[in-house]
Formats: structure tokens, sequence, C-alpha cells
């Protein structure tokens, strides 16, 4: 199930004894444990009712799950820790053994940053037990609302539009989003209206937004904007290989619509098949445009070389991006002067 589904759960207040919360959405997943929370503990009696475990052993599990409650009808287990859904031996069958026996005085929720290997028994169990909850990136008009939710808790007005800006420029990450929208509204105390230029003005571009804008200095052939785009991120300490690994995924994405332009692909399933939010849908087909499928092609051979030859320890890293950046806009400026 996803957060959605368990909000229903809550709601209808059929809680399962056994929960497992999965996925890299921090922001949403910290949001249903509170709920879990509200709805198993009473007001007052928090602490005495919750245990928080990290990297325990099965019988400290088991232990937990079967103390009773203080004045309230059920108790909260949280286990933190990845290794407990990988258990072998006498402490997984232990554990296997125990999950159809928690009482129904017991809430035992296990809690992972990523998703576990599915093909572990005890995982195999939780799922079975419906206690699966999935903690996925928002997408879309998900995150639209999302946005425009949090200006208007704030007082602000957004548009769909200026919160689908804010969403390319920012990522999906729910926290980052969160933090970006309490510094415009800051920003914009004296109005109640939030606008696109706020988001450009204010809003920290994410590593693909900034990316994306170094692609669009290299079509415009702005060599000193490219690379001060490049040393912004490198300053930031972000590694070398990831940039030049998301410089590959935007000329792979620019020449898949390339290509499916040549076969005359329409407009929807050519969004859908990138899995792309329709905003920045927009602005790659935009930036496609500027591009021919040859210079696309070179850009996206030229970043596997480079990638090849510095995990094939033949090139330095070291000043190799910005080779990847000259020689794309070198490509770009001769095929434009033959052309």
């Amino acid at each position: 199930m996803n957060h959605t589904d368990f909000s229903k759960l809550l709601s209808a207040g059929t809680i399962p004894t056994l929960l497992l919360f999965e996925g890299e959405e921090a922001y949403l997943k910290r949001k249903a444990l509170d709920a879990l929370r509200s709805a198993v503990l009473p007001a007052g009696f928090e602490e005495l009712n919750e245990t928080v475990l990290t990297a325990p052993g099965a019988d400290e599990i088991i232990s937990a799950a079967e103390t009773l409650p203080f004045m309230a009808d059920r108790r909260l287990i949280i286990v933190r820790d990845e290794r407990s859904l990988a258990g072998r031996g006498e402490a997984e069958q232990k554990l296997l053994d125990y999950f159809p026996k928690i009482p129904d005085s017991a809430v035992l929720l296990f809690w992972t940053s990523q998703k576990p290997d599915g093909r572990k028994k005890l995982y195999t169990a939780i799922k079975k037990a419906g206690g699966i909850v999935t903690f996925s990136p928002l997408k879309d008009r998900e995150l639209t609302s999302f946005v425009i939710s949090g200006f208007r808790d704030l007082g602000k007005k957004c548009d769909e539009r200026t919160a689908e800006y804010l969403v390319f420029t920012c990522g999906s990450d729910c926290n980052q989003l969160l933090m970006e929208i309490g510094k415009i509204s800051s920003y914009r105390a004296g109005s109640d209206q939030v606008t696109a230029d706020d988001v450009t003005l204010l809003a920290t571009p994410s590593i693909e937004c900034t990316v994306f804008q170094m692609v669009d200095s290299v079509v415009s052939r702005q060599h000193v904007r490219t690379l001060s785009l490049l040393s912004s991120l490198l300053l930031t300490g972000v590694d070398r290989l990831y940039i030049l690994s998301m410089l590959l995924r935007q000329f792979r994405l620019l020449q898949h619509i390339k290509i499916m332009q040549y076969e005359k692909c329409g407009q929807d399933y050519m969004r859908s098949a990138l899995g792309v939010p329709a905003f920045a849908f927009s602005q790659y087909l935009r930036q496609a445009s500027f591009y021919t499928g040859g210079q696309l092609k070179r850009a996206v051979r030229t970043c596997l070389e480079t990638e090849y030859a510095i995990k094939s320890g033949r090139l330095n890293q070291d000043g190799a991006v910005e080779a990847v950046i000259l020689k794309a806009l070198n490509s770009f400026e001769s095929a434009s002067g033959n052309s």
C-alpha cells in the first residue's frame, strides 16, 4: 500500500499489528509515523507506550511486543534497522514464528530508509500480512498539489504553473520543497501571491536543474555561464562522476525525444515514455529543438567514452567533466557554423 492507503486504514481504525515503512520519501514517512502515533498512543502517555529499538536482536523485539501497554489499548514498537529484515538462522526463524502471535495490544513497526530485499523471508512474511507501506516520491499532480497546499498553509497563493516550476527547479523531495516554500513565503511577506519570478530569484536549483541550465547554456554558446554553473556544483561538493552521469542522462533524454519525434510519436506518448512531469517535458522539448540528432549522438558518445576512461583508470576525473562540456560546446558551434 502507499501513504494514501495507509491514511485510509488509520481513518477506519484498522491498524495492522505488523507494519513495515519503506521507501525514500522521508517527509511522507515521518508524517505517517506521526499519524500512527496519534492513532495508537493516548495523549499524555506517549512515552510510556512507545519503544524505539535500534539494531535489536529477535528476543528484544519479542520482549518489547509482549510488554503490556500502560493506561492504553496498544503499545507501539519501532524497529529502526535495515538489518533486522535481513535476518538469518535462529534469529530469523524466531521472528517468523512470532509474527502470527503478535498480540492485539502491540503494533510492531519496522522502519527502513530504502526498500529492503524483497526476497528475504521476513519481508515476505510482512507482505503476506498486508503490512508493507511504500513511501515513493510524489509524482506530477500530487507534487503540484503538495506545493500549492504548502503555500496555502503559510497564507500564500500559488498557481499550478508556478508550483510546477518550483518542482522543476528544486526536485521532488518533499522536505526540500517545504524549505523552499518557507523561504519564498518569508520573502513575500508583504504579498499573498507567489510568482515564477520569486522561484527564479530565491529557489535553490537541484543538481538536475543546474545540469539542465548547463546544457541550455551550451545551446546558446555561453561558455562562461556553462563553466560557472559547473563550478557552482563543484563548490558544493558534488562529485564530478555524478555530474557526468547527470549530463549523460540529460543528453540521452534529449536524444530519445529526437528519435520519438522522427518516429512521429505524440507528445502524450513521449512524456509517458520519458517518465517526466508535464512542465519538465515542455522544457526538455524546447531544449531538444535546438539540437540536431547528430549533435546529441556525439554528446552521448563523448559522455560514455569519458566515463569509461575514468572508471578504467585511463583518465583522471579532475578536469574530465570540463573537457566534456567544452567538446559539447565546440561540437555545437562547428555544427551550427556548417549549417
